[in-house]
């Protein structure tokens, strides 16, 4: 029972990612935002970089990467999230792109720039990216 216990939590910790981060493709205009920055930017805020449009891309509402961003990054609760865009919807604002996978975020990267999301740190080794902040996922 106990080695169950244990193989089933070795693999639940590698589902829960351990370190997110923001990423951009590789000509993104800079190296580095701020955690209030990319907030913005997720949140439609800010829109722009160096007068280019920014491309924002969001994993579906299920993910656990997604999960990590809403509460470390964008400080808010998928519910307070839900209601943000709501009423943001009648301003204007639209909801970052929605994405089923890393693999097409770095579609994305490839053909649309700049654009920004956000993946599992241990996913970055062999990927050309540019990593513009980093965060520890808390596992509550």
């Amino acid at each position: 029972m106990f080695k169950i216990l244990m193989t089933l939590s070795l693999f639940i910790s590698f589902l829960i990612p351990q370190e997110l981060l923001v990423v951009a493709d590789t000509n993104f205009p800079v190296q580095s935002l701020t955690k209030e920055k990319i907030k913005a930017i997720f949140l439609d805020k800010k829109r722009f970089i160096n007068s280019q449009q920014i491309l924002v891309m969001n994993y579906e509402y299920n993910h656990p990467l997604r999960s990590c961003f809403e509460e470390n990054i964008l400080e808010k609760t998928p519910r307070a999230l839900q209601k943000y865009w709501r009423r943001a919807y009648y301003k204007g604002k639209r909801p970052p792109k929605v994405l089923k996978s890393v693999a097409m975020l770095f579609s994305f990267f490839e053909t649309v720039q700049p654009s920004i999301g956000y993946m599992d740190a241990n996913l970055s080794n062999d990927r050309n990216v540019t990593i513009l902040y980093s965060v520890r996922c808390d596992t509550k």
